[in-house]
């Protein structure tokens, strides 16, 4: 089975396109709008590893990943400020 990569951001565009990098190297790849979301679809399948925006609404990516630190110590995270 792949490994499983979920990507954080707020810029559809973005996110798609960092999904479709790693889809093509064969990962199993899903993509969270936010940090709500993010948190929702690490419950429901917690991946090998979190890639997200620090950038965000609602819940910013210093916030998530202060949580997924908590909560889930074992997924290992790339954080990201994108310069646009």
């Amino acid at each position: 089975m792949a490994e499983h990569i979920l990507i954080v951001d707020d810029d559809p565009i973005s996110g798609r396109v960092l999904a479709q990098v790693f889809r093509l190297s064969d990962y199993e790849v899903h993509v969270a709008e936010d940090g709500f979301d993010a948190l929702l679809k690490i419950v429901e399948h917690q991946p090998d590893l979190l890639i997200s925006d620090l950038r965000m609404p609602r819940m910013s990516g210093f916030e998530l990943l202060s949580v997924v630190r908590r909560r889930f110590p074992e997924i290992p995270v790339i954080s990201v400020k994108w310069r646009l």
